[in-house]
């Protein structure tokens, strides 16, 4: 059975549902990159570009190191963050889709069911309980990986705002002891 043939068997539903899997697999593609390219150690290193900016701004008052520092860390988490709404909202849609789906297809049952009147044939029923059932697996095969990529995408968002913190918390401490020395 060809891939085509196969997302027909579930209905239109499923063509709705086949394209959320594309830009859900291209958006957690593009985000795998991107934390790949921005790992620790490497040249656009999240944390490594914020030191870098704030050796760039040199000595300032505190208070204004601070308002830097914020701008900065608000920046690089809208960074880190683009996109990742997107995952979230095909984990949260996707199984309502394939709930839609269940009850068109239920109901095209019914109706065969109700054309057939007495003469009642097992096959007429049988094709809507499978698109039926058909869309509810592909929404939740769906809704899965999107989610898993999202809360996995988000620890790593987790532990590198951490690290900027103590980043904060070691550079605020060092420029006291400068200025108590």
């Amino acid at each position: 059975m060809k891939l085509v043939q196969f997302i027909n068997l579930g209905g239109p539903i499923n063509w709705v549902l086949c394209a959320l899997l594309c830009f859900c697999f291209c958006q957690c593609l593009e985000r795998s990159i991107y934390f790949f390219q921005t790992r620790r150690g490497t040249k656009r290193d999240v944390i490594a570009r914020l030191k870098e900016k704030m050796a760039q701004k040199g000595e300032l008052d505190p208070q204004k190191r601070m308002k830097v520092f914020h701008s900065e860390c608000s920046i690089l988490y809208y960074e880190m963050n683009r996109g990742l709404w997107f995952l979230n909202f095909i984990a949260s849609v996707s199984p309502s889709l394939g709930l839609l789906g269940t009850v068109t297809g239920l109901i095209g049952s019914f109706s065969q069911l109700s054309k057939a009147g007495a003469n009642v044939n097992i096959s007429d029923l049988s094709g809507g309980i499978w698109e039926a059932m058909l869309t509810t697996a592909f929404g939740m095969i769906i809704s899965i990986p999107a989610l898993l990529c999202y809360r996995t995408f988000k620890r790593i968002i987790e532990k590198r705002l951490l690290a900027m913190s103590l980043y904060d918390a070691e550079s605020e401490s060092s420029s006291e002891r400068g200025e108590n020395a």
